[in-house]
């Protein structure tokens, strides 16, 4: 038995391949889901008034902002203090998630990480280089919470 594919079939087989190959974002190293199981792991660098470290306790506009975050997609957080070199290289091996600190779009780090959108037209968050579900789900959040914001 003989099976000819017309054009159009040709098509739709193609179509069905493409669409059900891609699973946007792919996400290597499981960050979302590394995340929800065990805690958001977020590098702090002291730079009031975005971050701000006193008696390991965290605070600054930047740590509201990722609290919120996490509390809305039931996240625990755990933050962890540090230098910018010290932080990057452990953003470059996927032991943290994000690092805050008052970065900016232009930052001088973004060859060595990611950036997030700007959640007030200037500042970034950084997240390791490459797709991230977990930097999906952080910028809807800034989409939905500062969308009258444009980056």
């Amino acid at each position: 038995m003989e099976i000819k594919l017309t054009h159009i079939s040709k098509f739709f087989i193609c179509a069905f391949l493409l669409l059900t190959s891609c699973n946007l974002p792919k996400d290597p190293e499981s960050s979302w889901e590394k995340a929800k199981s065990n805690d958001l792991k977020v590098g702090v660098i002291d730079n009031p008034p975005f971050t701000k470290i006193s008696e390991n306790s965290f605070s600054g506009s930047e740590i509201d902002i990722i609290n919120k975050f996490a509390s809305s997609n039931d996240l625990k957080v755990t933050y962890i203090e540090g230098n910018e070199t010290d932080l990057i290289e452990k953003l470059e091996k996927f032991k943290i998630d994000i690092i805050v600190g008052g970065f900016d779009k232009k930052t001088v780090w973004s060859k060595k990480a990611g950036i997030s959108k700007a959640y007030d037209k200037k500042h970034v968050f950084l997240v390791p280089k490459g797709e991230n579900k977990l930097l999906v789900k952080l910028e809807e959040y800034i989409h939905q919470n500062f969308n009258n914001e444009k980056s």
